[in-house]
């Protein structure tokens, strides 16, 4: 993994990484293991923030009137 990591974007590869979770409740899933609502809700959080916090957004900003113009 820390190899392929070398060859893609800092923020391809945090989306990737941001994944791995996902993937080892479906398989535990599918293992027969059961989570509780509030696991899963807290595990969907923390996923959900590492990729909110890699996204860069554009901010709208209000334009600004030229010198001189009311």
């Amino acid at each position: 993994m820390n190899w392929a990591q070398r060859s893609v974007s800092p923020t391809r590869a945090t989306v990737i990484y941001a994944g791995e979770p996902v993937w080892a409740g479906v398989v535990g899933r599918i293992a027969g293991e059961r989570l509780p609502g509030a696991a899963i809700l807290g595990g969907a959080l923390i996923v959900l923030g590492v990729l909110v916090s890699e996204l860069k957004l554009k901010r709208r900003t209000a334009e600004q009137p030229a010198t001189g113009e009311k």
